[in-house]
């Protein structure tokens, strides 16, 4: 048994939102009695209204079921999500947790140090500085700056 965040949206653009039960193994998800009566009250209305569950993160489409229930439905992924590798690494990268914050600005402060290094080392080892040696140079004083910087903003302030 979960407790899922149950949506409906009316035609005319009312949203009620209430919480739900998500029944294991059943696939259905049952509504508290207050929202049947609403539903009962608004059907009259007009079109019927849509309604959805966020159930693990991702917003499912839900069929009535009668007595309160409602069938997780066939079509249940709302358009534009998906669960596809694709998908998920752009969410991780559009929004990512706090930890993958920190994650990332360790990774981030690693590479600037692996670049101020090889620049310390491209200088001490370089004797005939040519105009590839100085962009070389130049580059990695550049990631340096960069990834610092990167590491920097994703900290955060944490």
């Amino acid at each position: 048994m979960q407790i899922v965040d149950v949506s409906v949206e009316f035609a005319s653009g009312a949203t009620i939102s209430d919480r739900g039960t998500l029944l294991t193994g059943n696939s259905f998800v049952q509504v508290s009695g207050q929202l049947v009566k609403a539903l009962r009250l608004m059907s009259d209305a007009g079109p019927p209204p849509k309604v959805t569950a966020r159930i693990n993160g991702r917003t499912m489409l839900l069929e009535p079921g009668g007595d309160g229930l409602f069938r997780i439905g066939s079509e249940s992924v709302i358009a534009g999500q998906s669960t596809s590798f694709w998908w998920k690494l752009v969410t991780l990268v559009n929004s990512p947790s706090r930890e993958q914050r920190q994650q990332f600005a360790r990774f981030m402060h690693t590479l600037s140090a692996a670049s101020l290094i090889g620049a310390i080392g491209l200088w001490h080892s370089t004797s005939n500085w040519s105009a590839v040696n100085v962009l070389n140079e130049v580059d990695l004083c550049l990631a340096f700056v960069i990834t610092f910087y990167a590491g920097m903003v994703s900290m955060n302030g944490e």
